[in-house]
């Protein structure tokens, strides 16, 4: 099983900005596009290579095949309320459009075993896109109010766990 917890020592600060990344533009070919939109989300795999040391790990893009678009997609996770983990993600304009954000979202819920989005945070209109199709796939759970969105891998021993706490932490607010 390849969910689990993700081991950094961070917290949620709300009074700091999170350390997010930026992409490198780059400039694929179209083979290489084309083999990027014939990949599975299965197909893409995640390293840890650092944090911002307050609540924002920082993810490599790791692929079956090397096809030198890495530094193009930069995918950040933020731990939110000491539970949830938060995607931040950025892709290089030669990289949008393509599917590959779909497939990096997917990708990583069953990586982190779960993923959270604050509504007010969406920054793109595709993200909520995103977040509805992910709701179609058998493999997740996806659980939605008025302020955030939590998918949950079907693998993730914790579903009822954070299911409770998503229903609970959202009634609050």
């Amino acid at each position: 099983m390849r969910n689990r917890a993700l081991n950094w020592e961070l917290w949620e600060s709300i009074n700091l900005t999170p350390g997010l990344r930026l992409p490198s533009q780059i400039n694929p070919d179209e083979e290489t596009i084309e083999i990027v939109k014939n990949l599975g989300w299965s197909d893409l795999d995640w390293e840890e290579i650092g944090s911002d040391g307050v609540s924002v790990i920082w993810l490599k893009l790791k692929l079956p095949v090397d096809l030198g678009i890495e530094e193009g997609v930069v995918v950040d996770i933020q731990l939110i309320n000491d539970t949830f983990y938060q995607i931040h993600i950025s892709l290089a304009e030669s990289l949008r459009g393509i599917g590959l954000g779909t497939k990096i979202y997917r990708s990583l819920i069953d990586w982190a075993g779960h993923l959270y989005s604050g509504k007010g945070r969406r920054h793109n209109p595709i993200v909520n896109k995103v977040w509805k199709g992910l709701e179609m796939d058998p493999g997740v759970t996806c659980l939605n109010n008025d302020i955030a969105s939590i998918c949950i891998s079907k693998r993730n021993p914790k579903i009822k766990q954070l299911s409770q706490i998503f229903n609970r932490m959202t009634r609050s607010f």
